[in-house]
C-alpha cells in the first residue's frame, strides 16, 4: 500500500490487468527460448484461447496496457502495476473427489501443488518525463528515470539496494540494471530493448 501511495505520488497511474498471457506478450518481449519466463502455468479453462497461461512477469501485462493507451494518444506515460505473478514451480497432484474429507496426505499433496506466487511491482514511462514551456524544451524519459524509480520503491519500503549493470531481455543492452538487496537480485530497471519497444508499438 506504501508503495502504490508512493508512486501515486510520484506523478504515475495505478493500473490493474488481468493476468493472462500467451505466446504473443511472451514473444513481445523477446525473451529466448529457456527463459525461466517462459515456464508458465497454463490454465484448464482460460477466458481466452490466445491467452491461456499466467503471467510470470508483470510486464508481460503492464507492456499490453502501455501499447493500448498509447495507440489512443496517450504518448506521455507513467503507469505501474502491483500484483502477483505465477512460478511454475507446483508438483504434480490430482484433484480429490467431493464430499468427504481427503485426508491430511492428500491436503499436503494438493497444498504443495499450488504454485508460487510472489507480489511485484513494475512500471513503464514512454514519452516525455518533463514538459516543454517557456521554462525549456522538455525532456524525454530514459533509462535513468526507470532506475531512480527503483530506487525510489526501496527507499518507501525501507531496504538498501546496490546496482549493477547487466545485459538480459527484455532490455538494451548498456542501459539496464540488476538491483540486489543483499546479494539477491530481486529486480531489473532500465530501457527497453527497440526491438521490444516496436513489438509493442510504443514510442521510440
Amino acid at each position: 500500500r506504501r508503495v502504490a501511495e508512493a508512486l501515486a505520488d510520484a506523478g504515475r497511474v495505478e493500473t490493474l490487468s488481468y493476468p493472462f498471457v500467451g505466446p504473443a506478450e511472451l514473444d513481445a518481449l523477446g525473451l529466448p527460448p529457456g527463459d525461466e519466463r517462459r515456464r508458465t502455468v497454463r490454465l484448464v479453462n482460460p477466458l481466452a484461447e490466445t491467452q491461456p497461461e499466467l503471467r510470470t512477469s508483470l510486464l508481460l501485462t503492464l507492456g499490453q496496457t502501455a501499447r493500448r493507451n498509447v495507440s489512443r494518444g496517450h504518448t506521455d506515460l507513467g503507469v505501474y502495476e502491483i500484483g502477483l505473478v505465477t512460478r511454475a514451480d507446483g508438483a504434480a497432484a490430482a484433484a480429490p473427489t467431493g464430499g468427504v474429507y481427503p485426508g491430511d496426505d492428500v491436503v499436503e499433496k494438493i497444498k504443495a501443488a499450488v504454485p508460487t506466487q510472489p507480489r511485484h511491482v513494475a512500471g513503464v514511462l514512454t514519452g516525455r518525463r518533463e514538459r516543454a514551456g517557456w521554462w525549456g524544451p522538455g525532456r524525454m524519459a530514459d533509462h535513468t528515470d526507470a532506475i531512480e524509480l527503483a530506487r525510489y520503491v526501496a527507499r518507501v519500503v525501507g531496504v538498501d539496494v546496490e546496482l549493477r549493470a547487466v545485459e538480459q531481455m527484455p532490455w538494451h543492452p548498456g542501459r539496464c540494471a540488476e538491483v540486489l538487496v543483499d546479494g539477491e537480485v530481486v529486480g531489473h530497471a532500465g530501457e527497453l530493448h527497440p526491438a521490444v519497444v516496436q513489438a509493442l508499438d510504443l514510442p521510440a
